[in-house]
C-alpha cells in the first residue's frame, strides 16, 4: 500500500495544526518551566530504608519559609527509598541580597551601619535566620571594609541557617535520625543564567553546523531548509511533551533536546537524498520507498526508548525517565514532520524541478 498518492499535499495540514497546538502547550498553557538548576534554588536529596509519608513536607515548607515553589519527587530502588526536594530561592533572603547591592559605602561608618541594620539585619532577624551573636561583627566594625565583609558573612550565615531549618523540618516530618543520608546542592541565580547562556550558545552552534553540513551536501536551499524546519518541529513537539508531563527545562533535559536534533535529521536526509538523487523512480515512488526504511529506523529507536522509559519509571531513575519522555515525544514529532510535511513539500519541489527541466 502506497502512503503518498496524488493528493499528498493535503497531508501538510496535519503538522500545521499540530505545530500550533504544540506551541500553545509549550509556551502558553500549561507552559514550560525552568528547573532549579537554571533559575536558582536548592536541591535536597534524601535516602532512607523504609517508605515514608511525605505529604506534609511541601505545604509546611511553603508556609513557613514563604517559598514560591517546592517540588518533591519520590525515588525508589530495590532496597532503598528516597526523595528529591527542589526549593525555589527564599524571597526574604533574596530581597536582602538586593538591598546589599544598594548600600552606599561612600557615606560615613555610622550612617552605613544604620542602613545595614534597617535593610539587612532586622529583616533577617525577624524571619529567624540570624541571631544577635551572628551580627556582632557588624555592630563592632571599626571601618567600612570590615563592615562590608561582615554584611557578606551575615548573608552566608542566614542562608546556611535557612538550609539547616529546612533540613530539620524534613527530618522531623520523615522521622529521620541525624546520621541520615542527606545531600544538599545550592544553585545561585547567576550560575543558572550562565547555564542558560551556555545552553543557548550550544544550541545555536549545533544548528549552524547542521545547516552548513546539509547545505554542503545537497547544495539546494529549499530541501536544506525543509530539513531544518523538520528538526525545529521535533524540538517544539518535545517541548510540548515536557510541558504536558511537567518536566522542567534543566541541565539534564537540554542535552536530550540537542540529541533529538541530531537524530531527527537522519530520516529527513534519507528522504531528501532518495527523492532528489534517485533518477530511477518518480518523486512519489521514491518517497514511498523511503517511508518503509525511515519508519523501520524510527520504530527501532522508539522501541528502545520505550524500554528505557519503562525501566527508569519502575526503578525511579528520574533523570533517565525525563530524557526518555523527551526523546519519545520528539520521535513522534519526527514521524509527523518528516512524512506529513517534509515529504509532501519535497515531492512538490522535485516535480516542479523535473517539469522545468523538460
Amino acid at each position: 500500500m502506497k502512503f503518498f498518492k496524488k493528493n499528498y499535499s493535503k497531508l501538510m495540514y496535519i503538522p500545521l495544526v499540530l505545530g500550533i497546538i504544540a506551541l500553545f502547550l509549550a509556551f502558553v498553557y500549561p507552559g514550560l518551566e525552568k528547573g532549579i538548576d537554571l533559575k536558582g534554588g536548592n536541591q535536597i536529596n534524601i535516602h532512607f530504608d523504609d517508605q515514608k509519608d511525605f505529604s506534609l513536607i511541601e505545604p509546611t515548607l511553603k508556609e513557613k519559609f514563604n517559598l514560591a515553589e517546592v517540588h518533591i519527587s519520590e525515588t525508589k530502588s530495590i532496597n532503598q527509598y528516597g526523595l528529591l526536594i527542589e526549593l525555589s530561592l527564599q524571597e526574604d533572603i533574596e530581597l536582602v541580597k538586593e538591598q546589599r547591592s544598594k548600600l552606599d559605602y561612600t557615606a560615613n561608618l555610622e550612617t552605613v551601619k544604620e542602613q545595614v541594620n534597617t535593610t539587612i539585619v532586622q529583616p533577617l532577624e525577624e524571619k529567624g535566620f540570624i541571631t544577635e551573636d551572628d551580627y556582632l561583627d557588624i555592630t563592632l566594625a571599626k571601618n567600612i571594609p570590615d563592615l562590608k565583609a561582615g554584611v557578606n558573612e551575615l548573608i552566608i550565615i542566614a542562608n546556611n541557617n535557612f538550609t539547616n531549618q529546612v533540613t530539620n523540618i524534613i527530618k522531623g516530618q520523615l522521622d529521620l535520625t541525624d546520621d541520615s543520608k542527606i545531600q544538599i546542592r545550592e544553585v545561585a541565580p547567576t550560575l543558572g543564567k550562565d547555564f542558560v547562556r551556555s545552553s543557548a550558545k550550544a544550541g545555536i552552534i549545533a544548528f549552524a553546523l547542521l545547516v552548513a553540513v546539509i547545505l554542503l551536501f545537497f547544495r539546494e536551499i529549499i530541501p536544506s531548509g525543509l530539513i531544518i524546519l523538520a528538526a525545529v518541529f521535533d524540538v517544539i513537539f518535545a517541548l510540548a511533551g515536557m510541558a504536558i508531563f511537567n518536566i522542567s527545562l534543566s541541565l539534564t533535559t537540554i542535552p536530550a533536546l540537542l540529541m533529538l536534533v541530531g537524530y531527527s535529521v537522519d530520516t529527513d536526509i534519507l528522504l531528501t537524498a532518495r527523492v532528489l538523487k534517485d533518477k530511477t523512480e518518480g518523486p512519489i515512488d521514491s518517497a514511498n520507498t523511503s517511508i518503509k526504511t525511515g519508519l523501520t529506523m524510527t520504530i527501532t529507536t522508539v522501541s528502545t526508548v520505550i524500554v528505557m522509559l519503562l525501566i527508569s519509571y519502575f526503578s525511579q531513575l528520574l533523570v533517565v525517565f525525563e530524557i526518555s519522555v523527551i526523546l519519545l515525544c520528539g520521535l513522534v514529532g519526527d514521524v509527523i514532520s518528516t512524512w506529513t510535511f517534509n515529504a509532501p513539500a519535497l515531492i512538490r519541489y522535485a516535480e516542479r524541478k523535473n517539469k522545468n527541466r523538460h
